[in-house]
């Protein structure tokens, strides 16, 4: 399974190095990770890998492994734009308590590439 967030940057650097960093060098990472240096910090801050992403590909019929092995970079900005997601308690109630919901298409900033990936897989 893929590595979450907050592991692949316990094994990028460890924290205090993060904060330890001269501005440029983080906007540098940054820019390299294709994020802002903000959302640098928060993904470093998170501490929470985005389970949930996975579990809503299953739900509507993307096997989330193929998109891993297949289109890695689709999966990093998946990952990347779950982890940074404000939503995140809506979602894990809605994939709970109503799997067959669709109000998450509303509030999910990955619903635009998760339907194309509907699309690719036949659904």
């Amino acid at each position: 399974m893929a590595h979450g967030i907050r592991e692949f940057f316990t094994n990028l650097f460890a924290r205090p190095e993060l904060e330890g960093l001269d501005p440029k060098q983080v906007e540098e990472i940054a820019r390299d990770m294709n994020v802002t240096a903000s959302d640098l910090y928060r993904l470093d801050q998170s501490g929470t890998e985005p389970v949930l992403m996975p579990q809503r590909l299953s739900q509507e019929g993307v096997d989330p492994a193929v998109i891993q092995a297949e289109w890695p970079s689709v999966w990093k900005d998946l990952q990347r734009v779950c982890a940074l997601c404000n939503s995140r308690k809506l979602c894990q109630e809605e994939l709970d308590d109503m799997p067959q919901s669709q109000h998450w298409r509303g509030y999910c900033s990955n619903e635009n590439t998760i339907h194309a990936l509907e699309k690719m897989s036949g659904q």
